[in-house]
């Protein structure tokens, strides 16, 4: 029996030497018939060049300008020949059979669009970090269930979830479908809107608990420390905040995303920059926050967004 080829594609910027350790457990995964395509986002630490050099079996494709996650998805996207296509972001170890375990659950049910893997942190194995996500459509809050808890299989079912942030594997019917990521929301948010985006399209999106990976994200980090709020460097402070406003005017009902710019949109706006001032110091993220916030609100208003951060 044939086995399905899967591409796999790995968006990255100058992260080479995590990105290295990345395709080293992707190499050694146990599915027998897969490509992987690694997107450099314009690098400046020759990435590239050490890709090629230690894994000539990676195709790397190298973009002129820096694209975001979602840019360098759908360019990795265009090169991509598998039945199934794995969306993995560079900073994670993969279990040998993560491909293995997501593709199982894709081939059983042919109204499954995206498979989504249990996931840990980097520096507590057995630390669980996702095992299914939602977002409530109201307060915009997000939540991985299952977050900091050690695992001892009490999310050891697969059911269905909204989306998975960092690693999913979707079906060549959902990327066909769905075209690609939304390039205007340019990081973060992006894989929220594509999970959305294939159940709207009717497909389902599963959790996949035998399927596992690690992220490098300290446990720590994310329960105390600017990790925790969604962003880490300034950039990703200014996408958290505009995006947040733009997928909830994607996907909001219409009274929710009202009573959402009335009363929390204004609420986790002076929350976030109460927590930035008084708990992390973190001035630097200040005023990306802000001008995030505000341009959101633009985007309500208008219609019309930027990426003016690359």
């Amino acid at each position: 029996m044939d086995v399905k080829l899967a591409s796999i594609i790995i968006t990255t910027r100058n992260r080479k030497s995590i990105v290295l350790d990345c395709l080293n457990s992707v190499l050694r995964m146990d599915y027998p018939n897969f490509e992987v395509i690694l997107v450099d986002n314009a690098s400046s630490d020759g990435t590239a060049q050490a890709v090629r050099e230690k894994f000539p079996r990676v195709k790397v494709v190298v973009a002129k300008e820096n694209l975001g996650l979602n840019g360098g998805k759908n360019l990795g996207q265009k090169y991509a020949k598998g039945e199934y296509i794995l969306f993995l972001d560079s900073d994670t170890i993969v279990d040998k059979k993560l491909l293995t375990e997501l593709t199982k659950i894709a081939e059983n049910d042919s109204r499954v669009g995206v498979v989504c893997p249990k996931m840990y942190y980097y520096d507590c194995k057995d630390v669980i970090w996702y095992a299914g996500s939602y977002v409530n459509l109201l307060t915009s809050q997000t939540k991985n269930i299952g977050a900091n808890e050690e695992d001892k299989g009490q999310w050891d079912q697969v059911r269905e979830t909204q989306f998975a942030p960092t690693a999913y594997l979707a079906t060549r019917k959902v990327v066909n479908k769905l075209k690609g990521h939304n390039e205007a929301l340019f990081m973060t948010y992006g894989d929220t809107d594509y999970g959305f985006r294939a159940r709207k399209a009717g497909f389902k999106v599963i959790f996949c608990p035998t399927a596992k990976l690690w992220h490098r994200m300290g446990s720590k980090e994310s329960i105390k420390g600017i990790r925790g709020m969604g962003f880490n460097f300034p950039m990703r402070a200014y996408y958290f905040a505009r995006n947040r406003v733009i997928f909830m005017k994607h996907h909001a009902p219409k009274l929710n995303f009202i009573i959402f710019m009335l009363f929390f949109f204004p609420l986790f706006t002076f929350y976030f920059i109460y927590k930035i001032i008084r708990f992390h110091g973190g001035w630097q993220f200040l005023k990306p926050h802000l001008q995030g916030s505000f341009d959101g609100l633009r985007y309500v208003v208008g219609g019309k967004v930027e990426n003016i951060w690359r």
